[in-house]
């Protein structure tokens, strides 16, 4: 594993929950089962969310078959995708994170889940979806490699097919703020200070990266996929939009 990838597999083995959602009542110390409860809603509400935005926005019959959560996690997301379609595959790069979705879906009685340790591509993913779906994951994948990933995922969507993918493209807060943000993600030292200062001596380093929706918007055109809606996302100041989009291409205006 390369450098990020362990820094994930430490909060897949350490605070996998909250790893997924940064917020102190998700820390394994104290995940209760009412946290837990919540934290499996949250994603109930965000997936029901995007199906009525795409059924509103895009397409009045969607009803994927066959749908593909990048970033995965513990299952957040795929479990009510897994209530939706006939079948979801499930990619992360943290095997304890996999590992985690595993028994989840197992306890939730999900058999059309699979599951998928991915690195670099997606190599071990086989056929084609018609539902590709990301969230809160491409800010954690530096830039160029995401970039690279996102033609991956068009490729893989059948024509008419839907996607659902989030990007972060600014950054809150006041200037200071930003720049110790920065220096804490460029520079391990200055993440573990972060961390001795809070109290939480080897807590992973997450770092987040921001996207430029021109080359997100090319990678989409040259995918023929120009029928899209756009939402902003804010999460804890890190700002940026949620792209739901068709694979169908349109007249120029």
């Amino acid at each position: 594993m390369r450098w990020l990838e362990l820094e994930w597999e430490k909060f897949g083995r350490r605070d996998p929950y909250f790893g997924v959602l940064t917020e102190e009542k998700y820390r394994s110390e104290r995940l209760d089962a009412a946290a837990r409860a919540e934290f499996f809603a949250s994603g109930e509400r965000h997936v029901a969310t995007c199906f009525e935005a795409i059924r509103r926005c895009l397409t009045p019959a969607f009803a994927p078959r066959r749908a593909l959560d990048f970033g995965c996690g513990v299952g957040r997301l795929v479990i009510p995708l897994a209530r939706r379609c006939a079948e979801v595959v499930g990619v992360d790069v943290s095997p304890a994170m996999l590992a985690e979705a595993r028994r989840n879906c197992e306890q939730g009685g999900l058999a059309n889940v699979t599951l998928t340790e991915i690195h670099d591509d997606l190599g071990p993913v086989t056929g084609t979806f018609d539902f590709i779906h990301s969230f809160i994951v491409f800010q954690h994948v530096p830039v160029r490699k995401g970039e690279r990933l996102v033609g991956e995922l068009l490729r893989r969507l059948e024509p008419g097919g839907v996607g659902a993918l989030q990007f972060t493209t600014a950054q809150g807060g006041s200037k200071l703020r930003q720049w110790l943000r920065r220096l804490r993600w460029s520079a391990p030292v200055m993440n573990e200070l972060a961390n001795l200062l809070k109290g939480r001596p080897g807590d992973p380093l997450m770092i987040m990266d921001r996207y430029d929706l021109g080359q997100i918007w090319s990678a989409l055109r040259e995918h023929g996929c120009e029928h899209a809606y756009l939402r902003a996302t804010d999460h804890g100041g890190q700002l940026g939009v949620m792209i739901f989009f068709e694979k169908r291409k349109l007249e120029s205006l």
